[in-house]
């Protein structure tokens, strides 16, 4: 059941839509879509504006030979089936979709960065990339993911790499990587960090969930945290509704303020649904549990889409601009 009251200008921070697509519907355009977990017409009733698309290269393509073209595959997919949808390449294709609830608006991310060792960053950002996480769950030759055993970090091509998406004014997504590889970044990046589908160690200790720590740094990085609807993520029976998604979200926001926790669905991207989540028509309802549990209208805001649209309305100015080295710090 929804709420009938969605709050305008809500962004969902990750799906798979690109993987959910050719996985399940092959060469179906996005507004042909019906059954899957994120649709047009879901998008539009639940007046979602904005979506962060994932273009998530499993760790089977990672190398020189098989990296890049697997991603530009996904790129090109995107463009090419994603009609009905605006592509956001800018900071005032940004505010035309955020304001604007005719057309909802898709950004790309890049999920497994591997193949950034050949592709050019410069055109990289020419496809409205703004957010990479260096790696998935497993190794690659950036560094380890969160799903090694003995993870030992970040290679020196890694290192290398972060580097030089620190002078290209790139944000870094820290959510599968691995605990070694999170250290040795916040001493070689001083750039924007986020999480973009997370859950909290506080609730479910595993390795892919975040820890006080990490948490801690990525605000005083001024990044974003998204809560995850993935019921993998937020319990340990993997079963979960909202009551789960709430209370990873209230504890960001009681600990650290409204200002840097939003929602990152991950929807697409698991196959166990959330009892009281199954798509992305459902947002809404976690809208009216804050509002029922007494937070403010302006939090909520920032909750549901406002802190996403900060976060990437600076990215798309600042990527442009010449960024300082970086240096042996953890402070921006």
């Amino acid at each position: 059941m929804k709420t009938d009251r969605p709050l305008p200008g809500c962004i969902d921070g990750h799906v798979d839509l690109v993987y959910e697509m050719m996985r399940h519907h092959a060469g179906v355009p996005f507004p042909r879509l019906a059954t899957a977990p994120v649709t047009l017409e879901k998008l539009k009733s639940a007046d979602i504006r904005i979506i962060a698309s994932a273009c998530y290269c499993p760790d089977q393509f990672n190398g020189a030979e098989t990296a890049l073209p697997h991603a530009l595959s996904l790129i090109s997919y995107s463009m090419q089936q994603f009609s009905g949808l605006a592509h956001i390449n800018s900071a005032q294709d940004l505010e035309a979709c955020f304001l604007d609830s005719s057309r909802p608006g898709y950004i790309l991310t890049l999920e497994n960065s591997d193949s950034l060792l050949e592709f050019d960053l410069d055109e990289v950002k020419e496809k409205g990339i703004r957010i990479v996480g260096l790696t998935h769950a497993g190794k690659n030759r950036l560094g380890d993911g969160n799903s090694v055993n003995n993870p030992e970090g970040l290679t020196a091509s890694g290192r290398q790499l972060v580097r030089k998406l620190h002078s290209k004014g790139f944000a870094l997504d820290v959510a599968h990587l691995s605990d070694p590889g999170f250290r040795q970044l916040t001493g070689i990046f001083n750039g924007r960090l986020l999480s973009s589908h997370t859950g909290f160690r506080f609730f479910y200790d595993i390795p892919r969930n975040l820890s006080r720590d990490q948490l801690s740094c990525i605000i005083e990085r001024g990044g974003i945290v998204g809560v995850t609807i993935n019921p993998e993520m937020l319990s340990g029976d993997g079963r979960a509704g909202i009551e789960e998604v709430f209370r990873h979200i209230d504890w960001v926001a009681q600990n650290h303020g409204p200002d840097h926790v939003a929602i990152g669905s991950d929807f697409c991207g698991f196959d166990q649904p959330n009892r009281d989540l199954p798509d992305i028509s459902t947002l809404p309802l976690i809208q009216a549990l804050l509002e029922k549990r007494g937070y403010p209208a302006e939090s909520i805001r920032r909750i549901m889409g406002l802190n996403w649209y900060r976060l990437y309305s600076d990215l798309f100015r600042e990527a442009s601009a010449p960024r300082p080295k970086p240096g042996i710090s953890n402070e921006v």
